[in-house]
Protein backbone atom coordinates (compact mmCIF):
# COMPACT_ATOMS: atom_id res chain seq x y z
CA UNK A 1 0.00 0.00 0.00
CA UNK A 2 1.33 3.47 -0.88
CA UNK A 3 1.91 5.26 2.42
CA UNK A 4 2.08 8.68 0.77
CA UNK A 5 -1.43 8.32 -0.57
CA UNK A 6 -2.70 7.37 2.88
CA UNK A 7 -0.92 10.19 4.68
CA UNK A 8 -4.25 11.89 5.42
CA UNK A 9 -5.51 8.85 7.35
CA UNK A 10 -5.75 9.32 11.12
CA UNK A 11 -2.48 8.40 12.80
CA UNK A 12 -0.57 8.27 9.51
CA UNK A 13 2.97 9.65 9.61
CA UNK A 14 3.46 13.15 8.23
CA UNK A 15 4.84 12.93 4.69
CA UNK A 16 6.74 15.90 3.28
CA UNK A 17 4.82 17.34 0.32
CA UNK A 18 6.36 17.77 -3.10
CA UNK A 19 8.33 20.99 -3.34
CA UNK A 20 7.47 23.73 -5.83
CA UNK A 21 10.62 22.73 -7.76
CA UNK A 22 9.47 19.09 -7.94
CA UNK A 23 6.02 20.18 -9.14
CA UNK A 24 7.63 22.39 -11.78
CA UNK A 25 9.84 19.48 -12.92
CA UNK A 26 6.82 17.14 -13.05
CA UNK A 27 4.92 19.64 -15.16
CA UNK A 28 7.91 19.87 -17.51
CA UNK A 29 8.19 16.06 -17.61
CA UNK A 30 4.49 15.82 -18.46
CA UNK A 31 4.92 18.28 -21.33
CA UNK A 32 7.96 16.42 -22.63
CA UNK A 33 6.15 13.07 -22.43
CA UNK A 34 3.25 14.53 -24.42
CA UNK A 35 5.66 15.93 -27.01
CA UNK A 36 7.27 12.52 -27.50
CA UNK A 37 3.87 10.80 -27.49
CA UNK A 38 2.63 13.05 -30.31
CA UNK A 39 5.78 12.37 -32.32
CA UNK A 40 5.49 8.63 -31.72
CA UNK A 41 1.87 8.69 -32.87
CA UNK A 42 2.96 10.32 -36.13
CA UNK A 43 5.70 7.75 -36.66
CA UNK A 44 3.38 4.85 -35.85
CA UNK A 45 0.62 6.22 -38.06
CA UNK A 46 3.02 6.35 -41.02
CA UNK A 47 4.29 2.85 -40.25
CA UNK A 48 0.72 1.52 -39.88
CA UNK A 49 -0.40 3.11 -43.15
CA UNK A 50 2.61 1.69 -44.97
CA UNK A 51 1.63 -1.83 -43.88
CA UNK A 52 -2.17 -1.67 -43.72
CA UNK A 53 -3.19 1.22 -45.96
CA UNK A 54 -4.28 4.79 -45.49
CA UNK A 55 -6.25 5.73 -42.37
CA UNK A 56 -9.38 7.57 -43.49
CA UNK A 57 -9.31 10.48 -41.02
CA UNK A 58 -8.22 11.55 -37.54
CA UNK A 59 -11.34 10.09 -35.94
CA UNK A 60 -10.56 6.67 -37.44
CA UNK A 61 -6.95 7.08 -36.29
CA UNK A 62 -8.07 7.84 -32.73
CA UNK A 63 -10.19 4.68 -32.74
CA UNK A 64 -7.19 2.66 -33.89
CA UNK A 65 -4.96 4.16 -31.18
CA UNK A 66 -7.57 3.23 -28.58
CA UNK A 67 -8.42 -0.26 -29.79
CA UNK A 68 -5.87 -1.68 -32.24
CA UNK A 69 -3.10 -3.82 -30.70
CA UNK A 70 -0.63 -2.14 -33.10
CA UNK A 71 -0.64 0.90 -30.78
CA UNK A 72 -0.74 -0.93 -27.43
CA UNK A 73 2.94 -0.30 -26.77
CA UNK A 74 2.27 3.47 -26.52
CA UNK A 75 -0.13 3.09 -23.59
CA UNK A 76 2.49 3.21 -20.79
CA UNK A 77 3.37 6.75 -21.86
CA UNK A 78 -0.23 7.92 -21.91
CA UNK A 79 -0.85 6.21 -18.57
CA UNK A 80 2.14 7.94 -16.99
CA UNK A 81 0.93 11.35 -18.21
CA UNK A 82 -2.50 10.61 -16.72
CA UNK A 83 -0.94 9.51 -13.44
CA UNK A 84 1.10 12.72 -13.23
CA UNK A 85 -2.07 14.73 -13.92
CA UNK A 86 -4.02 12.78 -11.33
CA UNK A 87 -1.40 13.02 -8.58
CA UNK A 88 -0.57 16.71 -9.09
CA UNK A 89 -4.23 17.74 -9.08
CA UNK A 90 -5.45 15.53 -6.20
CA UNK A 91 -6.51 17.87 -3.39
CA UNK A 92 -7.47 15.07 -0.97
CA UNK A 93 -4.16 13.22 -1.08
CA UNK A 94 -1.30 15.65 -1.52
CA UNK A 95 1.60 14.46 -3.65
CA UNK A 96 4.55 13.63 -1.44
CA UNK A 97 8.14 14.51 -2.18
CA UNK A 98 9.30 10.91 -2.57
CA UNK A 99 6.34 10.07 -4.83
CA UNK A 100 7.16 13.12 -6.99
CA UNK A 101 10.74 11.86 -7.30
CA UNK A 102 9.44 8.39 -8.19
CA UNK A 103 7.26 9.84 -10.97
CA UNK A 104 10.24 11.78 -12.34
CA UNK A 105 12.35 8.61 -12.22
CA UNK A 106 9.60 6.68 -14.05
CA UNK A 107 9.50 9.35 -16.73
CA UNK A 108 13.26 9.10 -17.28
CA UNK A 109 13.16 5.30 -17.26
CA UNK A 110 10.27 5.12 -19.71
CA UNK A 111 12.05 7.34 -22.22
CA UNK A 112 15.25 5.32 -22.18
CA UNK A 113 15.41 3.85 -25.67
CA UNK A 114 17.07 0.48 -25.38
CA UNK A 115 17.33 -2.29 -27.96
CA UNK A 116 17.60 -4.78 -25.07
CA UNK A 117 15.09 -3.14 -22.68
CA UNK A 118 11.43 -3.81 -21.96
CA UNK A 119 8.84 -3.85 -24.75
CA UNK A 120 8.29 -0.09 -24.72
CA UNK A 121 12.01 0.71 -24.65
CA UNK A 122 12.71 -1.67 -27.55
CA UNK A 123 9.91 -0.27 -29.73
CA UNK A 124 10.87 3.28 -28.78
CA UNK A 125 14.44 2.48 -29.82
CA UNK A 126 13.22 1.12 -33.17
CA UNK A 127 11.01 4.17 -33.75
CA UNK A 128 13.95 6.51 -33.06
CA UNK A 129 16.13 4.54 -35.48
CA UNK A 130 13.51 4.88 -38.22
CA UNK A 131 12.72 8.58 -37.78
CA UNK A 132 15.36 11.31 -37.75
CA UNK A 133 12.76 13.82 -36.52
CA UNK A 134 11.88 11.58 -33.58
CA UNK A 135 15.57 11.05 -32.85
CA UNK A 136 16.03 14.83 -32.51
CA UNK A 137 12.99 15.10 -30.24
CA UNK A 138 14.13 12.13 -28.13
CA UNK A 139 17.55 13.73 -27.62
CA UNK A 140 15.99 17.05 -26.59
CA UNK A 141 13.59 15.33 -24.21
CA UNK A 142 16.33 13.21 -22.65
CA UNK A 143 18.21 16.43 -21.90
CA UNK A 144 15.08 18.03 -20.47
CA UNK A 145 14.45 15.08 -18.14
CA UNK A 146 18.00 14.98 -16.82
CA UNK A 147 18.40 14.87 -13.04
Amino acid sequence: MDTERDATAPGAPEVPPATPDQLKRLDAARSLLLHVHRALLEVERARYEKVRGRIENNSAFLQLVISDPWFDWLRPMAQLVLLIDERTSDKKSILGSSEANALLDRSRALLRADAEGDAFQRLYYQAIQSSPDLAVIARQVAGGLGK
